[in-house]
Parts: structure tokens; sequence; C-alpha cells
């Protein structure tokens, strides 16, 4: 008995994949991604573009994005001191959410648990996707629209 336990011990070591659910919950869309590209309803591109965002999905289906603009003003006042203008200033084209994911076919549903912006709370977006070598991108699914963003692989999930 003592050896069949230490076997199975040694087999979970010697392969951790048996041990864990990561290999049967695989999404290509697993890892982290970094926003590069938007374009708008009208196909053109965003300008000035959007600051980077930087996408994280897990294989289990869940989500995190992130978007700090660069060279925003620094300032050693509390935040409770600031007037409208600077904080304005501070926080203008900043957003973070997280929430859970689905998949079905080349649709991707987005379900967010927090956001920057407390009305998107519970709100999901549904975008199609398609992974073209190491680039995301998402579209509308309304094919009269032609708004996509586009998301370079930083790192792929193992």
């Amino acid at each position: 008995m003592r050896f069949r336990v230490a076997l199975g011990v040694l087999a979970l070591l010697a392969f951790p994949s048996l041990g864990s659910a990561q290999t049967t919950n695989f999404s290509p869309l697993a890892g982290a991604w970094e926003r590069f590209s938007a374009r708008d309803e009208t196909g053109k591109m965003v300008s000035p573009q959007p600051p980077a965002a930087f996408l994280i999905m897990t294989a289990d289906g869940f989500f995190s994005q992130t978007a700090i603009p660069t060279g925003r003003p620094k300032s050693t006042k509390p935040l409770r001191d600031m007037t409208k203008e600077e904080l304005l200033a501070r926080f203008n084209n900043v957003v973070g959410r997280h929430g859970t994911y689905s998949v079905s076919g080349n649709r991707l549903t987005r379900h967010d648990l927090s956001n920057t912006n407390p009305n998107n709370e519970g709100m999901s977006q549904v975008q199609l996707f398609k992974i073209e070598g190491d680039v995301l991108i998402l579209s509308n699914p309304d094919t009269t629209k032609k708004d996509e963003v586009r998301f370079r692989r930083v790192k792929k999930s193992t």
C-alpha cells in the first residue's frame, strides 16, 4: 500500500499536468495582451490612439484589463485636496476592469464584475475575435460597424 501511494505521488511530481485542471481548460485567448491599435465604427484609425491597454486572460475564464495613459501630471497634493480639473487630468482615460469571459465559436463575451466606471459593473460586452499569429483582433458583432481593436500577445499562458 505504501508503495502505491509513493508511486502515485511520484507520478504527480514527474507529470504535474496529471493533477492540474489547466490542461482541460485550454483557451487560445489565455495569456497577456497589449492593445496597440483601435479603429472607430467607420473603420478609420482613432486619432489620437487611446493609451495602451493590457489584457490578461486566464485559461479558466477570468480577465483583467487596464489602461493607464503615460505623461499624466504628477503631484504631491492629496487627492482630497485636488480641484475638479486636477482630478480629471489625473484620471482621464484611466480604465480598469475585471470579470469573467466565455467563448462560443468566434464570439467573446466579457462580463464585468468591477470597473472604474461603476455603471459598467454587471454589464456584458460581446465581441467577435480572431487570432492571427500573435495578434488578437476584437471587432463589433454588428457587421455594419467596422470598429476593432488589436492586441499583441505579450505572453502565452502556461
